[in-house]
């Protein structure tokens, strides 16, 4: 395999902090899926295992993104009412 990855890898990496984004944790998660897909025969066990493992990343995946969109937007937001608040405050000064 020319570019090896796996579940273990990647929880050693998450425990040291060594993931500076979110892509690259998600590139070594298709990683996986590709070495899955391209080195083991359509139909066999580990084959299927990929299909299932891909299949609930993806699902939990966008929960996650749909949820840190969500408080990204809450959070910019709550600093645009404070800057308001601040740019109020200062006008009345």
């Amino acid at each position: 395999i020319k570019y090896p990855m796996d579940l273990f890898t990647i929880n050693l990496k998450l425990k040291n902090n060594q993931y500076t984004s979110l892509e690259e944790f998600e590139k070594d998660i298709c990683l996986i899926l590709h070495n899955c897909y391209k080195y083991n025969d359509i139909g066999s066990e580990i084959y299927y295992s990929g299909e299932v493992l891909e299949s609930d990343f993806n699902k939990i995946w966008n929960e996650k993104l749909i949820l840190q969109k969500k408080q990204t937007r809450e959070l910019k937001r709550v600093r645009d009412n404070d800057t308001d608040a601040d740019s109020s405050f200062t006008s009345k000064l």
